[in-house]
Parts: structure tokens; C-alpha cells; sequence
């Protein structure tokens, strides 16, 4: 028996039926304007995608690009760029077979854009933080590395329409992995005009594949979206324009909202729930997969102490946190891997399977630890600061984590507060002692959270390096059999919430609410937020 055909055939129908469900959905009856307009919060920091990290620039990304899949209304991988595809029976191999697709500047979207730019994410001369996310490949990480070369990366165009990828060992969120932003094409000659330091930095420094384009970014200020005619699947787009503001004041935000100015607005807490049900909008609340947590620096002589770090970890209490400051739904964080992400069984979660790893709300436990802590420091007392984003309610947060600190501790806190891109360029060089930060999934496996945590690793701003955790990686990225694989990541959990160079604080749950006949916004932990294929009813 030919299995490899049978995976072929069971892709094809598989597409076939897709496009046949697609095409057999009613239209909608669209209001005359198609027009969306909200607050994206804050700048994006730049939108190359090879070296992007952030939510801000990936939800950009998202809308103006597209990758070999994207996620639909599920957050499913469905056929983006490639309209099929094909895998060896090990699965080792894919061949990717590419559509008729365009670049905004009407060239074809090639095979050769993808393996470009995965070679240029992998490149050590780019420095990309996310160089990583592409070790699934084969020779990736030598390449990465300094000790292989970009030939012997496993992505090769064999002609414009057919890419032919190789991975080092069969992963089961492969297809989830190709639509994310770090996999987006990259057109070679455009890259090379304009230079690498420029790509992705304003209108004219980039080019679209996805179902936008962006016309304007005033920075600081506002960016604009326009549907993309050009696009492969534009009848399937029915916004026009997508306009959206940068404003850091929640408040204000909120008061456009209320005045018309806004058609979708994030409800920062219970106060803004409760006033925006006042005026009768419905409360829509989701989970967008995020861990907010404490990071600490391990290159600094006070947060290199693991009592230290595991007193502050121990002295939060979680609870009262999310009541009395961040008011709303999310739920204390006893671990690093968020709730949303598949067990090793479809019956439960990773969370669930696994359990608590860390201790709550414990002072007393925690003023001991601190002392001790202290004595093997030789000092009676240490001065930290907290990094935070400048945004109103990121600085009350923090503050509100350093004055529980301080009172339960007695440590000396400051918080230093910024803009959001100046953070991530802190956190990138290692330039503070702890920073408050959240992660999201990239995809929907343990491992995008707990693979930052090797020893070099680009976001791993912590400086942890544990040899006994690299090797339970290494074992994990090789490891096919599920069970056997989610065993290791317990296990790699279980040394991570040991250690310490992360306290995590909750498990994010959001609210927002939209204009009446605003449809199919889609929000969710894999691909927060989508507009893709959203609409304005007709009355």
C-alpha cells in the first residue's frame, strides 16, 4: 500500500470539501459603509516580519501578509498561500504547491519568498529574537547556530510554485507553525532595496501578500488599512477600511467608544464592563491564551538569587490581585502554561493533566525565604525596580505588585514605567532586574512556552540556563510519540517553576464589546484579534 499517495488524496478532498463548504455560504447583506475603526493601544515597534516579537505588529501582520496556512474563525490552519499540499508517510517532508497569489506591487508571490525569508528569520546575522520558532527545520538550528550553513536548511523552492520543506523530526503543529508571523514571505529583491534595518519600518518599506494593505502609519499616531483588491480570495473580504488610533489612555479610548468614534473597544476591567452595560452594549469575554507574569534578571546579583526570586514568587497573592487591581475574569497563574493549550489527550488540557506547580499567598513562607536570601547575599536589604509599559493600567498593575512586595517583604520597589517598544528594547538587552510581561501562543502545544527558555535563546530575556532543562528540550523536539513527549514537558515545567526566573501571576481573560451589526470579529488565544472576514450588517 502506497501510504504517502493516501495522504495526498486525503489532503485534496479535504481542501475540496473546504472550498465546496466555502462556496455554498450565503453572502451577507452588508451595510453600505465598510469601515472599522478602533485602538490598536500602541505603536508597533516595526513590521519586519523576520524579526517582529510582539502581539501589536503580529496583529498587522496578520491582516496584510499571509503564510503558506492561515487560521480561520477557529483558529484552525487552513490553505493560505498554498492551496495544497503533500507529506511523506514519516512526515518528514512537505511539498507545498503555491496558488496564484500577488504581491501588492502586482509580482507573484513565489516559493522562492518563503525559503528566503526562513533562511533570513534563521540567519545569525539577523539577530531575530524568534529564530527558534524555525528549529523544526532540518539544519535550522546549526544554521542558526554558526555551525551549518543556509544550504543545508530543509526549505527549497524547486520552481516558482513548489516548496519543498524538511523537518528534523515530525511535529504535530506544523501547519499551525506556517501561519504564523515569523513564516511570512519575504520578497528578496524589495528586501535588498530597501535594506534590511529599513524593511518593515513605514508604508513605502514594505510590500502586502494578505487581504490589506496598509496605506498610512502616522507614527504614534494612527495606522489605515485598505482592503486588498489584488488579494487571491477579495470576495471573501468585505471590509473596505480598517482604521485604527494608537492611544495609550484607557480612558479616552473608551470615551471615543461611547461617542461613536469607535466600532469595537477592549474592556479593561469590571468598571468599564459595568459602564458600557450601563449604556447597553453586550459583554463579550474570551480567553486570548496569555500568562502575565514577573521576569526576572538573572544577570543582576539580587534577582540571581533563587530565594529571592522564589520569595516574591511566594509572597503574591493572586487572587486579591486580580479582585482588587485588575478586576476582571482572569484566574491565578500556579504555572507557566496557559490553561488554553491541548492536553496530551483530547479528553483535557496541559493544564489539567499537569496541575499547580507553585505556592500562593504565602508570607510567611516567603518572609523566610527573603532573609535567607539576603544573609547569602550579605546585604540587610535590596533596592529593585519594575519595568513596565506606560500605559495607565500597566502602571497601576505593576505598582500595585510593588507595593504588595514591599509591604510583605519589605523590599525597596520602584517602578519605571515607558512605552511599549522601549520595554521590549530593554527586555532585549537585558537592561533592567524585573519587568512585568506577558506571553501568548504562537501555536497550540506546550512547547511555544516552554522553548524560550534555552539557555541563548532570543527571548529568553531571564539569562536562565540550565543544562538539565536544554536537554529535556532537545529530547522534546525529537520525541514523536505524544505521550512520551508531553511527559517531558512536565517535566521541563516542573524545573522551570522550580528555578524560578519567571513568577507568573494570571491566566488573562478579556472582555470587549462592538457596535450593533458589527459580525464575525473572531477572538481567541491563537489569533487574537481577527477582522479578516468581518463585516457590518445591513439594517
Amino acid at each position: 500500500m502506497n501510504v504517502r499517495k493516501i495522504l495526498i488524496v486525503t489532503v485534496i478532498l479535504v481542501l475540496a470539501l473546504s472550498v465546496f463548504a466555502t462556496g455554498c455560504k450565503a453572502a451577507p447583506k452588508l451595510a453600505e459603509q465598510q469601515v472599522l475603526r478602533f485602538n490598536l493601544g500602541t505603536e508597533p515597534p516595526q513590521l519586519n516580519s523576520t524579526i517582529s516579537t510582539d502581539v501589536v505588529s503580529f496583529n498587522i501582520l496578520r491582516h496584510t501578509m499571509e503564510g503558506l496556512t492561515r487560521l480561520d474563525a477557529n483558529q484552525k490552519p487552513i490553505p493560505g498561500m498554498a492551496e495544497k499540499w503533500e507529506t511523506s508517510s514519516d512526515g518528514l517532508t512537505w511539498t507545498f504547491h503555491l496558488r496564484d497569489a500577488k504581491w501588492s506591487d502586482g509580482s507573484a508571490v513565489t516559493a522562492q519568498d518563503f525559503e528566503y525569508a526562513w533562511k533570513t528569520l534563521l540567519n545569525p546575522e539577523t539577530a531575530s529574537e524568534y529564530a527558534y520558532f524555525a528549529y523544526f527545520l532540518k539544519g535550522g538550528m546549526e544554521y542558526n547556530g554558526g555551525t551549518g550553513s543556509a544550504d543545508d536548511v530543509g526549505v527549497k523552492a524547486t520552481d516558482a510554485k513548489t516548496l519543498v520543506v524538511t523537518l528534523s523530526s515530525p511535529i504535530g503543529y506544523f501547519l499551525d507553525a506556517c501561519s504564523f508571523g515569523v513564516m511570512l514571505p519575504v520578497k528578496q529583491s524589495f528586501y535588498e532595496q530597501v535594506g534590511a534595518t529599513e524593511y518593515g519600518s513605514d508604508v513605502d518599506k514594505m510590500l502586502f501578500n494578505g487581504a490589506f494593505v496598509m496605506t498610512t502609519w502616522n507614527h504614534e499616531q494612527n495606522i489605515v488599512l485598505k482592503k486588498n483588491e489584488g488579494y487571491w480570495d477579495a470576495k471573501s473580504v468585505y471590509l473596505q477600511e480598517v482604521d485604527m488610533d494608537m492611544l495609550t489612555d484607557t480612558q479616552a479610548a473608551f470615551t471615543k467608544f461611547l461617542a461613536g468614534d469607535y466600532d469595537l473597544i477592549g474592556l479593561a476591567n469590571s468598571d468599564y464592563v459595568a459602564q458600557s452595560e450601563a449604556q447597553g452594549f453586550t459583554t463579550k469575554t474570551f480567553s486570548d491564551g496569555a500568562t502575565f507574569y514577573l521576569e526576572f534578571n538573572l544577570m543582576d546579583p539580587a534577582m540571581a538569587n533563587k530565594n529571592i526570586r522564589t520569595a516574591i514568587t511566594y509572597a503574591l497573592d493572586r487572587q486579591a490581585y486580580i479582585t482588587k487591581i485588575v478586576k476582571d475574569k482572569s484566574i491565578p497563574a500556579l504555572a507557566f502554561v496557559n490553561p488554553d493549550i491541548k492536553g496530551a489527550t483530547a479528553s483535557k488540557t496541559y493544564r489539567a493533566e499537569v496541575g499547580d506547580l507553585i505556592k500562593d499567598n504565602q508570607t510567611t513562607e516567603a518572609q523566610t525565604l527573603f532573609q535567607k536570601g539576603l544573609t547569602e547575599l550579605g546585604v540587610s536589604t535590596v533596592k529593585v525596580s519594575i519595568i513596565s509599559d506606560d500605559g495607565e493600567l500597566a502602571v497601576a498593575r505593576a505598582s500595585a505588585l510593588a507595593e504588595s512586595l514591599t509591604k510583605n517583604l519589605g523590599m525597596e520597589i520602584t517602578v519605571d514605567s515607558m512605552p511599549f517598544k522601549s520595554r521590549l528594547e530593554k527586555m532585549k538587552n537585558k537592561e533592567f532586574q524585573i519587568v512585568y510581561a506577558g506571553w501568548g501562543p504562537d501555536y497550540n502545544d506546550p512547547m511555544t512556552f516552554l522553548d524560550m527558555f534555552e539557555t541563548g535563546n532570543g527571548n529568553n530575556h531571564t539569562s536562565y540556563s540550565s543544562a538539565d532543562y536544554d536537554k529535556l528540550l532537545a529530547d522534546a523536539r525529537k520525541e514523536t510519540n505524544t505521550a512520551k513527549r508531553y511527559a517531558i514537558y512536565k517535566q521541563m515545567e516542573q524545573l522551570l517553576m522550580t528555578d524560578l526566573p519567571i513568577a507568573p501571576i494570571f491566566f488573562r481573560i478579556r472582555s470587549y464589546t462592538t457596535v450593533d451589526g458589527l459580525k464575525e470579529i473572531h477572538r481567541g488565544a491563537f489569533a487574537d484579534l481577527n477582522w479578516r472576514g468581518a463585516y457590518f450588517e445591513a439594517s
